[in-house]
């Protein structure tokens, strides 16, 4: 079995100038008696808004948060977030589950720009680093309204640093062993940036390298040796003080070995996984009410897999990319009503190749949207979104959404949304049949997919009280359609049988829970915090759960950041 045990580590940050860690301090920890929720969050309404003012269950993890639970990956960073599952895949692949729904049912973002597809349909969390991160923001609930496909549990946005006014920078490095000496691990980080003229840029790294285990004490899935690495840049270009051109890039890559237990033969498998992206965009304060924004975004995947010896179906390689052309107008009509309009055009492709099969294929998608954020009486303010998809495969999908925030009082408010969303289905569901389980299980495409569809119910009370905060939320969800992998039949005996899976629509499944979160300032340099999620599943075709997630799922903990000179150090 699996060994645990524990890790002793040691961190070093040294500030170029110190400007990172005097940016900080340049926003001091609020007094004791107060709490500050000035947070500014995008992804609920694609337009900034206070975090207390955002409609619907938005929570925001910030880099000092991050950094004070030494956080190395977005999977590390979300492991306590409410409402959030972190769960292994496939291939030791880290994703992540909103309110009980899968992992496939979350749009990860990267600055508000669509990732490619990776192993088996999945973005592993594993491969972003939080070097180069501000901030996460969180949407539980069905945002399709505003994203499309995918958003129909949630949305994870990570937002990236933007390149300083000034030159900073920081480096960081940490090792790590397990107490009887095997899996070493070695991490290297580090960010610059600052002005060159009227351009700013950025630039950020993290290598890694994680030693195997030993082989004669540990099982062969144990073994693997990473070396993981990333490269990102940013560059921002001020036309003036109303416009601005960006662009940016990140590169990732993560090379495996070790030994595997696959199709009933202990061999040697080697992986190498590759993942890039591109993007151009601008930004314009047309007038003192208008505002567009107009982004070109291409993100690329590409995993390659061999084992030794050669396995029947051990030869893998998969190739995924998406391209992203959008648009988004912002217009303040009547210093009341904040009119959004967009337009997005994507096309999505995937070139798998297994077992000498060669699947080629791609889809295309084309999307409007509108919404209106407004005053509807003095302290009820409302938000109505419409977002329509023309599929190339699938035809048209509508996702309506409304949501309300009542003040009660000046600290207290009622949030509350209802609203549609849906999924289509991947590529490798319609087309591509993949194997997983050590090559056990062979899953069979289904091009008679229909996209999976939700109606989500919402209600909450939050608020804050001096030095005190807390938040009820309960929420409801029916699926229709939901896509499952349904057994079909068994292949071969003994150590030779193989399970064969199809995808395939279920009729309906629903989920439905309740989220409780609460914190205190003790002091201006120590919190408490805490949270509970109850969570609940059911396949109304098949009876029982639809997911295997825990039906509880909470965290408590204190933060008190420490400080000396230009060394960080966390204190928890």
């Amino acid at each position: 079995m699996l060994r645990h045990t524990s890790m002793v580590t040691f961190t070093i940050a040294a500030a170029l100038g110190g400007e990172l860690i005097r940016s900080a301090e340049a926003n001091p920890t609020p007094r004791s008696d107060v709490v500050v929720l000035d947070e500014l969050v995008v992804s609920a309404t694609g337009t900034a808004r206070q975090l207390a003012d955002a409609p619907g269950a938005v929570e925001i993890i910030t880099a000092r948060e991050i950094a004070d639970m030494n956080a190395l990956t977005i999977a590390e960073a979300l492991d306590t977030a409410l409402g959030v599952t972190i769960a292994q895949e496939s291939g030791r692949v880290r994703v992540a589950n909103i309110r009980g729904a899968r992992s496939k049912h979350t749009l990860v973002l990267l600055d508000g720009r669509r990732l490619s597809y990776g192993f088996n349909d999945q973005i592993d969390l594993q491969q972003i680093p939080t070097v180069m991160v501000e901030r996460i923001e969180i949407v539980r609930g069905p945002a399709s309204a505003l994203y499309g496909s995918d958003a129909l549990g949630g949305v994870i946005n990570i937002i990236t640093k933007t390149p300083p006014e000034t030159w900073s920078g920081m480096v960081q490095g940490q090792m790590g062993m397990h107490h009887d000496g095997g899996g070493k691990t070695f991490v290297g980080s580090g960010v610059v940036g600052g002005p060159l003229d009227r351009v700013r840029v950025l630039l950020s790294g993290e290598w890694r390298d994680h030693e195997g285990w030993d082989q004669t004490r540990a099982l062969p899935d144990d073994g693997f040796a990473q070396q993981p690495s990333f490269l990102a840049g940013r560059v921002v270009f001020d036309l003036n003080a109303q416009h601005t051109l960006s662009a940016g890039l990140e590169y990732m890559d993560n090379a495996t070995s070790g030994g595997q237990f696959y199709e009933n033969l202990a061999r040697e498998r080697d992986a190498n996984e590759e993942r890039r992206g591109y993007y151009l965009q601008y930004d314009g304060q047309l007038t003192d009410n208008d505002q567009l924004m107009l982004r070109l975004n291409r993100s690329e995947y590409q995993h390659q897999m061999r084992f030794r010896p050669l396995a029947a179906s051990g030869v893998r390689d998969t190739d995924q990319a998406t391209t992203q052309i959008e648009a988004r107008y912002h217009r303040l009509m009547r210093s009341q009503h904040l009119l959004t309009v967009g337009a997005e055009y994507r096309s999505d492709r995937v070139d798998n190749r297994i077992a000498g099969e060669h699947t080629q294929e791609d889809v295309e998608n084309i999307s409007l949207l509108v919404q209106n954020e407004f005053d509807l009486l003095d302290p009820l303010y409302v938000v109505l979104g419409l977002r329509y998809d023309h599929h190339s495969t699938f035809g048209d999908q509508w996702s309506p959404r409304a949501s309300f925030i009542y003040g009660i009082t000046d600290q207290l408010r009622l949030k509350g949304s209802i609203g549609q969303g849906f999924r289509a289905p991947s590529l490798t569901e319609l087309y591509v049949t993949s194997m997983r389980r050590r090559g056990r299980e062979v899953f069979a495409a289904n091009s008679d997919l229909k996209p999976e569809q939700s109606t989500s119910y919402e209600l909450g009370l939050e608020g804050e009280y001096g030095r005190y905060r807390a938040g009820l939320t309960g929420f409801y969800t029916d699926i229709d359609n939901l896509i499952e992998s349904i057994f079909q039949h068994s292949e071969g005996q003994g150590q030779n049988r193989r399970d064969l899976y199809q995808y395939q629509n279920i009729a309906q499944a629903t989920l439905k829970g309740l989220e409780v979160e609460g914190g205190v300032q003790l002091t201006p340099q120590l919190a408490f915090d805490g949270n509970l999620t109850w969570m609940e599943s059911e396949d109304k075709t098949r009876g029982g759960d639809i997911g295997g997630l825990p039906k509880y799922k909470g965290r408590s903990g204190s933060a008190m950041p420490c400080r000396l000179g230009n060394y960080a150090v966390t204190c928890a």
